[in-house]
């Protein structure tokens, strides 16, 4: 959860309830953790103040709020109190503690035979109350779904029509998220019914029992096959693989509804009392303490005053699953190595259930039934200011933003990438506008700088019409000289800062060579028949980490032996979509990435992979185009670009997925940054 930003609403509903943080936000609004007068938590949406003025916008929402106020029963989280009028119009709904089937999944891979029954079960109760009510979801996925200790609740239900005809939609923006939709979601074809949640349902149990049904690949060739092809039903039990085929039936028709397909089940509650494995267990959140009533004046008692909300509680590290299964992301990212970690069982008895924290809880709270997460202005409000010292076991405090100084490609006018006006700078913490360092020559591009490990030089690209060559200079942008004609793309230093990985092109083929700094003489490493690009030498020198083209339009990451160069580059990432960009934490135990493709799906997304190819899983993505990744020194913060190519601004994160906030300012073009 991040602290309240600076024009956010402290209190709503005349003071029946409380903000207290800020639990995500999506295509309609921000969605905050509140506190009724009583102390319960609710999680209030509030809607965009935008989207108040959209003709129909109001009466839309005011009805979709009407009808979802209907839902009953046991699996969903009902909305209990809304002001569709109110400025801005805001809803309310109950709080349930618990991870997102979406961060079970990651933890502990395919769900047994007996939970996936009661999961199975479960959701089909909550979509029989939901369309009881007159309302389809359109958006059912594993981060729409709450795992709580008695059963799964369905969230964000009956919203997202509001959005109909609004400014969002008329741009292209798709209710439904990308593998989850229905043929006639994606064909367009006549009017919506109660069934595009039942193909859903049948996508969400496939992924619970560890399959895919239309695979893992881009969005397009998943579309094709949702539209014309057969799912893939194989990692379904026998028993329920005729149930889940019939609701991903083409025809709407010929799915069940789902009091039929209830009772096509034969529910297995597991023995010992919980519907869960252990390893999905240990992400329930402990209960909270009970809470008094109001006080007379209507107030809060000093109890509920003083109840501890999610993000008191130490964050669970969520274990993604490995490539050889499904690959999920998300909130069920892996949070950083500073993050408290899950006790070990005590012998002979289950492992307590610790508090989990409220990204992880309620992120999906904030979809809203939107597939693009989508910040509706440009925060750069940090919530690294220094805290009192925590009892120990609570959460540590956030990692202060890098006072080190930031290397960036500045662009002095627009045209790339086109055509480049690069210039080297360096944007100094605290300050606005960076300092120039290389003004470069007419007709020369500076671009990818790279501070040596001692930091005293840098390298970085120039072209020229005549070359493309990798120069250094020293820290202040002197003495700056060239060393040898390179391919182009980023260079990367050895630890010892004596040579440089380059890319050089040998028999047409780009390949990856080690240049001596002092007098630059290049000794090849790669010689397949695939382009190299993207070099990263590991912190401890026994490896240089490339991208190779695996297939047309896609490159993975792998590791290069300099001492070795004769021996086959180990493969690291093996995923449907290119992986670009590597760059080691200074541990290197780590990889930050860019994942995607540009123009397609999210577009590029950054990722965090273990550099033996385990826990990957995501770091930040947006609808925006995110690329370019680097380290902080201290390894706490990762700095990237996100925007168009024609416009790019640099951000930056911590490693846990908090405190994020743009660098960039005034409108300025950078890209490129380099903290280490």
């Amino acid at each position: 959860m991040k602290p309240l930003e600076t024009g956010d609403p402290t209190s709503l509903g005349e003071g029946r309830y409380r903000l207290v943080g800020r639990l995500g936000q999506g295509g309609m609004g921000v969605v905050y953790l509140g506190r009724s007068r009583s102390g319960r938590a609710v999680a209030v949406k509030v809607v965009r103040p935008e989207l108040s003025t959209e003709p129909g916008f109001r009466r839309r929402f005011a009805d979709e709020v009407a009808a979802a106020r209907r839902v009953g029963g046991f699996h969903t989280a009902p909305v209990v109190d809304a002001d569709p009028e109110g400025e801005p119009a805001w809803l309310v709904t109950a709080f349930v503690p618990g991870p997102t089937l979406q961060a079970v999944l990651a933890r502990v891979g395919s769900l047994p035979l007996d939970t996936l029954t009661v999961l199975a079960a479960g959701l089909a109760e909550a979509l029989e109350a939901i369309h009881r009510a007159g309302v389809i979801h359109r958006d059912l996925k594993p981060a729409n779904i709450i795992v709580a200790e008695d059963g799964p609740r369905v969230i964000d239900f009956g919203i997202a029509r509001a959005l109909d005809g609004t400014s969002l939609t008329q741009t292209g923006l798709q209710v439904g998220t990308p593998g989850f939709l229905a043929p006639e979601q994606l064909t367009g074809g006549g009017v919506l019914t109660p069934a595009v949640d039942m193909f859903a349902l049948g996508v969400v149990l496939t992924q619970a029992a560890g399959g895919a049904p239309f695979g893992d690949g881009p969005s397009a060739a998943r579309h094709f096959k949702v539209v014309y092809e057969e799912p893939d039903l194989t990692a379904v039990p026998a028993e329920l693989r005729e149930a889940i085929g019939a609701c991903l039936s083409k025809d709407p028709a010929a799915r069940p509804t789902p009091a039929a397909f209830l009772a096509t089940l034969t529910v297995r509650h597991p023995d010992g009392g919980s519907w869960l494995p252990e390893a999905a267990t240990q992400l329930l959140p402990a209960p909270e303490p009970a809470v008094r009533p109001t006080e007379p004046d209507g107030g809060p008692s000093d109890t509920a005053r003083d109840l501890p909300v999610p993000d008191a509680a130490p964050p669970v590290v969520a274990e993604p699953r490995t490539e050889q299964s499904r690959t999920v992301t998300g909130p069920a990212a892996r949070l950083s190595p500073t993050a408290a970690q899950v006790p070990k069982a005590v012998a002979g008895k289950p492992r307590r259930r610790r508090a989990v924290a409220a990204a992880v809880l309620v992120t999906s709270l904030a979809a809203v039934g939107l597939f693009v997460w989508q910040p509706w202005t440009d925060s750069t409000k940090d919530d690294s200011t220094p805290r009192a010292a925590t009892p120990t076991g609570s959460a540590p405090a956030p990692a202060s933003f890098p006072t080190d100084p930031l290397l960036i490609r500045q662009d002095t006018a627009p045209g790339w990438p086109g055509t480049c006006h690069g210039v080297i700078a360096r944007r100094d913490a605290g300050t606005e506008k960076p300092v120039e360092l290389i003004a470069g020559s007419a007709g020369a591009c500076d671009t990818l700088p790279q501070w040596s490990p001692d930091r005293r030089s840098f390298a970085f690209t120039r072209s020229t019409p005549e070359d493309t060559a990798v120069w250094t200079a020293n820290a202040d942008g002197s003495n700056a000289r060239r060393i040898t004609s390179i391919a182009g793309g980023r260079v990367s230093w050895s630890p010892d800062g004596s040579r440089l990985a380059v890319l050089r092109k040998k028999d047409g083929v780009q390949q990856l060579f080690v240049v001596t700094v002092a007098d630059g003489v290049a000794r090849q490493l790669t010689s397949g028949g695939g382009q190299v690009e993207d070099p990263a030498w590991s912190p401890d020198g026994k490896s240089i980490a490339v991208c190779l083209q695996t297939e047309p339009e896609n490159w993975q990451i792998h590791l290069v032996d300099p001492a070795a160069p004769n021996r086959a580059p180990r493969q690291v990432t093996r995923l449907p979509h290119p992986a670009l960009d590597p760059v080691w934490s200074p541990d290197g135990a780590t990889f930050a990435y860019t994942a995607g493709t540009y123009g397609t799906g999210t577009q590029g997304d950054i990722r965090l992979v273990g550099a033996d190819g385990s826990g990957d899983r995501e770091l930040v993505a947006t609808s925006a185009h995110e690329m370019d990744p680097a380290w902080s020194v201290d390894g706490t913060w990762v700095a990237l670009v996100r925007g168009p190519y024609e416009k790019p601004v640099i951000w930056a994160v911590r490693a846990d997925k908090t405190g994020e906030r743009t660098l960039t300012a005034g409108g300025a073009a950078e890209g490129h940054p380099a903290w280490r």
